[in-house]
C-alpha cells in the first residue's frame, strides 16, 4: 500500500471510531402526529421522535401551512413524546399541520395532516363524528379505520381499550405500557385515519388492567403512559384529570367521562358510598348538563348502562339512578349515551327518555353473547362484524348510524331534540 493509500485508510478508520453513533441513526417520528382535544380556537398536536430533539408544529388554514410554533424539547422522561397546544384558531375552519424535529444536523418531518375546529358556540353548523373502542395489536392491520376515514367525520371519539396492555403484553412497568402504545400505533390504516381528523380519547380498563378501579396498584404508571401517548390537554391544577367536555356549536356538547380512576371496587355494597364517577366528577357532570344550551348532550361513557354485569353501570345502580333522576327531574332533553367495551353493537331506548348506543369492537375478539338482545329497551343489536358508529347532528335531529368493517350500514336511528 502506498503512502496516500495508508493515509486514506487511517482517516477512514479514525472516522469509524470517532464519529458519534447517534449521527448514524435517522431522526424519525415513528407514530406520525395526532391532533386532539380540539375546541373552536385550540388544538393539541402530539408527536414522538426517536431521540432528543427540538420539535415544532407548522400549521395554517392552507396546505402551504405558513405558521410555526416555538420549539419544545423531546426528552427521555416522556419517552420523547411532546404536545403542542395551538391557540388563536378560527372556529369552524379546517387547518393543515405537520411536525418537524431537529437534532444537530439531523432533521425530519411528519406527513401533513388536517383537522377541523369546532363551530363557535352560537353557530348552528351541522356536526358529524365517528366513535368506537377496543383495538388489540393482535388484529392488525386495523382495516376498519379505512371505512371510518371514508365517512369524513369532524372528529373521532375513542371510547377506551385503545390498547390491551394487560392481555397483549402483561404490562407492569412504565416502559412496558409505553411499548404497548408503540406496537398499537404501528398500523398504517390508523395513521392514515389520524391524518384526516382529530381525536378525543378516554381510557377503559385494558390501558391498565382488566376491570381495574381506584385501588389498582398499576393505575399511576398506566395513566402516565396514557397521558404521554394521546393528545390530551392537561390542566396544571389537575394534571391527572381525564374527564372533560367540548362544545361543538349550538347543536352539540360532548361530555367525556372517566369511569375508571375514581370508581369504587365492584365488590363493594351498592349504596350511596359506592361510586363509579366519584363526587367531583358526578357534580361536574350534573352542572354541565343543567347549564348546557346545546340541542344535544352526548355523554361518552366507556362502559354500558345496563345488562353487562358488575363492571358496567349495573354494578353501580345507586349512582346510576341518581344520574337518571337528575336528568328527568331537570327535564334535560336531547341526552344520548355512547359506549363501547362489550364487543358488539346495540341501540337502546331507555324508559327514562334517552337513547344509548354502543359499538365495537374496532379490532379484537367479537362477543358471541349479546346481553341486551331481546330486552324491552333494545331496538337493535349485532355481533356479526367489527363495528363503528357515526353520529350526525343537525338542528332537527341526531342520527346514529352503525357500520361494519367494510363500511356497510347496519342500522340507523333518529333522536329528536
Amino acid at each position: 500500500m502506498n503512502r496516500i493509500g495508508r493515509v486514506v485508510f487511517a482517516l477512514v478508520a479514525v472516522s469509524a471510531v470517532a464519529w458519534p453513533a447517534w449521527s448514524q441513526t435517522l431522526l424519525t417520528f415513528p407514530d406520525g402526529a395526532l391532533v386532539g382535544d380540539v375546541t373552536d380556537t385550540r388544538a393539541v398536536v402530539w408527536g414522538r421522535v426517536n431521540a432528543r430533539a427540538a420539535v415544532r408544529v407548522e400549521y395554517g388554514p392552507f396546505a402551504s401551512l405558513g405558521r410555526r410554533t416555538e420549539a419544545v424539547r423531546a426528552e427521555p422522561a416522556s419517552d420523547f413524546a411532546v404536545k403542542v397546544d395551538l391557540s388563536g384558531l378560527q372556529p369552524g375552519s379546517r387547518y393543515y399541520y405537520r411536525m418537524s424535529a431537529e437534532a444537530g444536523a439531523r432533521q425530519t418531518t411528519t406527513l401533513a395532516g388536517s383537522f377541523k375546529t369546532a363551530p363557535a358556540p352560537a353557530d348552528a353548523a351541522e356536526v358529524s363524528f365517528v366513535w368506537g373502542g377496543d383495538t388489540s395489536e393482535r388484529f392488525q392491520p386495523f382495516r376498519i379505520y379505512d371505512a371510518m376515514r371514508a365517512r369524513q367525520a369532524d372528529f373521532f371519539l375513542f371510547l377506551g381499550d385503545t390498547i390491551y396492555a394487560d392481555l397483549d403484553g402483561n404490562a407492569r412497568t412504565l416502559e412496558e405500557y409505553r411499548a404497548a402504545y408503540r406496537r398499537n400505533r404501528d398500523d398504517e390504516p390508523f395513521l392514515r385515519f389520524a391524518r384526516a381528523t382529530s381525536i378525543y380519547a378516554i381510557w377503559d380498563d385494558h390501558e391498565v388492567a382488566n376491570n381495574f378501579d381506584r385501588t389498582e396498584p398499576r393505575l399511576p404508571v398506566g395513566r402516565q403512559a396514557f397521558l404521554e401517548y394521546w393528545p390530551l390537554r392537561q390542566e396544571p391544577s389537575e394534571p391527572a384529570r381525564l374527564y372533560r367536555s367540548f362544545r361543538w356549536g349550538r347543536l352539540l356538547e360532548l361530555f367525556i367521562l372517566d369511569t375508571r380512576q375514581y370508581r369504587s371496587p365492584s365488590a363493594d355494597r351498592d349504596n350511596a358510598e359506592k361510586m363509579m364517577l366519584g363526587v367531583a366528577q358526578r357534580e361536574w357532570l350534573k352542572r354541565g348538563l343543567a347549564a348546557s344550551t346545546a340541542a344535544f348532550k352526548v355523554i361518552a361513557t366507556s362502559v354500558t348502562l345496563k345488562y353487562h354485569g358488575a363492571d358496567s353501570w349495573d354494578g353501580y345502580k345507586t349512582e346510576r339512578g341518581e344520574l337518571f333522576d337528575f336528568i328527568a327531574r331537570n327535564n334535560i332533553r336531547g341526552v344520548v349515551f355512547l359506549a363501547a367495551d362489550v364487543h358488539y353493537a346495540a341501540v337502546l331506548r331507555h324508559k327514562q327518555g334517552f337513547v344509548e348506543s354502543y359499538v365495537g369492537p374496532l379490532a379484537t375478539l367479537i362477543n358471541r353473547e349479546r346481553a341486551a338482545a331481546g330486552q324491552p329497551e333494545t331496538e337493535f343489536s349485532s355481533n356479526s362484524s367489527f363495528t363503528f358508529g357515526l353520529v350526525r347532528v343537525s338542528a332537527s335531529a341526531l342520527v346514529i348510524e352503525i357500520y361494519d368493517v367494510e363500511g356497510r350500514l347496519l342500522h340507523r336511528t333518529t333522536v329528536q331534540p
